[in-house]
């Protein structure tokens, strides 16, 4: 189904915010993976993979002694030059060793999600992981894909598949954890097990949390506060409050909805629909003398467990919930004012890089 008008398709990580995850020496889980050919669908995909890559990366070939380090020099580093690392990929396919055509589909797959290409993203990651059923990094970027089309009960499985080999693995836990919100969002304690071993795993380094959950009259008692906040701050009145809803709608999600995301603004202006990224500047309070009278029509909602998922404490969530509210009113209005709140930090498990050795 094609996107709906006021849909948000962009990725939903920001590279400058993703953990710095890269694999060792291994780089394959298996690298005396069995001999296997793309088949046709794949090849035809590999083939419009090119034409997102301009003519100017189609350099040599490099030394076969140097490929698997070329590969994963450009896995640490895809998200900030993702056509390249694509062009890699791709001019490695087919590499007569089995190992280097693993790892180009794997590095294909991850450039070619954070260009938004999530389907070819899959099929890339599927054809790694079919031929080597055992690489945790090809499994990783399968799970990634499917969590990202909204095909979360296939992204658990990749995930326990991918657990078992890479325990260690934080972003595997935390990813865990938010596929069983998905599938259980009205439990508060779906995926908190999931939650706290990543937390457990880089203890002390904040990254990863067990979210704080608040009753659903409590979450929606204090955005409505927020709303309140920001009328008298601004000496109008928004003609309405938020609605509040677990997740978002899972068909939006099929369509290139961010999971993650945090807030949706629907409303007749031309910026209406997830109109923000999650990971742009964002920050603090609402701007004396912007305008204050929202269009008739507009209807905020709020994500509660998308929220809930970046907080530890309570504190931390009820500064989520204001500065979500903050930017959705910067959007309804066109205000563009500098937000000083600050917030959780924004990170997210499908932004980590592929499982290492020490993941093991």
């Amino acid at each position: 189904m094609c996107p709906m008008p006021g849909d948000d398709v962009t990725p939903s990580v920001r590279p400058g915010l993703r953990p710095s995850r890269h694999s060792g020496p291994g780089y394959v889980a298996n690298p005396k993976a069995p001999d296997f050919e793309l088949d046709a669908p794949l090849r035809e995909a590999a083939a419009r993979w090119l034409n997102l890559v301009p003519a100017g990366h189609h350099g040599g070939r490099e030394s076969a002694q140097d490929v698997l380090e070329t590969l994963r020099e450009h896995a640490r580093s895809c998200p900030d030059h993702t056509v390249e690392a694509l062009w890699v990929a791709h001019r490695h396919l087919r590499d007569p060793v089995p190992a280097v055509r693993i790892a180009s589909l794997v590095l294909a797959s991850e450039a070619l999600w954070w260009l938004g290409h999530f389907e070819d993203a899959r099929r890339a990651a599927q054809a790694a992981a079919d031929a080597d059923p055992e690489s945790a990094q090809a499994l990783w970027r399968l799970a990634v894909a499917l969590y990202r089309q909204g095909r979360f009960e296939e992204a658990g499985e990749r995930l326990d598949d991918l657990l078992e080999l890479a325990s260690r693995f934080a972003p595997g836990w935390a990813l865990r954890g938010q596929v069983k919100v998905w599938l259980d969002a009205g439990d508060p304690e779906a995926g908190r097990a999931d939650f706290a071993a990543a937390a457990a795993l880089t203890a002390g380094s904040g990254t990863w949390v067990v979210p704080y959950r608040m009753a659903d009259a409590d979450f929606q008692a204090t955005a409505d506060a927020q709303v309140r906040v920001h009328d008298s701050q601004t000496g109008g009145s928004s003609g309405g409050l938020v609605d509040v809803v677990l997740l978002p709608d899972k068909s939006r999600v099929e369509r290139g909805v961010d999971p993650d995301r945090r807030w949706h603004l629907e409303g007749p202006s031309a910026g209406g629909g997830d109109s923000d990224s999650l990971f742009g500047g964002l920050g603090g309070d609402f701007a004396a003398g912007a305008r204050s009278r929202l269009s008739f029509g507009t209807r905020f909602v709020l994500y509660q467990r998308n929220i809930e998922n970046l907080c530890q404490d309570r504190a931390t969530l009820n500064e989520e919930i204001r500065k979500s509210v903050a930017e959705l009113f910067d959007a309804a209005l066109e205000s563009r004012a500098a937000i000083a709140i600050k917030g959780a930090p924004e990170q997210h498990a499908e932004g980590a890089s592929i499982p290492g050795d020490e993941d093991g």
